[in-house]
């Protein structure tokens, strides 16, 4: 089964987004940092959000 798996990740694209856990405003970041999630990734992660969120509505027209 490991070898499977390897060969899957080896020719698979990775994914762009992990999967984490919901993290609130105030919750520590979930990159283990330490500093609040709205001091640290929270204007990087609204970023990618947007920009799939364009590109989805781009493609409707």
């Amino acid at each position: 089964m490991g070898l499977l798996k390897a060969l899957k990740n080896l020719f698979m694209a990775p994914e762009e987004d992990p999967a984490r856990p919901e993290t609130g405003r105030n919750d520590p970041c979930w990159c283990g940092s330490g500093v609040k999630y709205k001091k640290c990734h929270l204007a990087e992660d609204e970023k990618k959000l947007s920009k799939k969120y364009e590109a989805s509505c781009s493609g409707n027209t």
